[in-house]
């Protein structure tokens, strides 16, 4: 029984996770500072909750953020608001699309 439970458990947190998508991978998170000339593309959010630690929830939330920003057809993020409650992570953040230099 207490296998089970484990294993539950193990199945339950593993199907949590966020990955990111190909294109996903090639969002670059950007700041006020900057110098990019950016296009704002759309504001896109990411979730979540029951994840084993905040810092998984952060990224999962994050990943979540820059698959929606990728769909959008955007290269980069500018984080708008992010919070850790008892209910999980939540990001906000404009979807951008920048003429990066590097």
């Amino acid at each position: 029984m207490k296998i089970a439970i484990g294993l539950a458990s193990v199945l339950l947190l593993s199907a949590c996770a966020t990955a990111l998508t190909p294109q996903g991978t090639g969002i670059r998170v950007v700041d006020d500072k900057d110098p990019n000339n950016c296009k704002f593309m759309g504001t896109v959010s990411g979730f979540d909750t029951l994840s084993p630690t905040v810092g998984h929830e952060s990224e999962n939330a994050m990943n979540e953020a820059r698959n929606k920003a990728a769909a959008l057809g955007a290269n980069g993020i500018k984080i708008v608001h992010m919070q850790t409650t008892i209910q999980g992570t939540s990001v906000t953040a404009e979807a951008l699309k920048c003429q990066f230099t590097d």
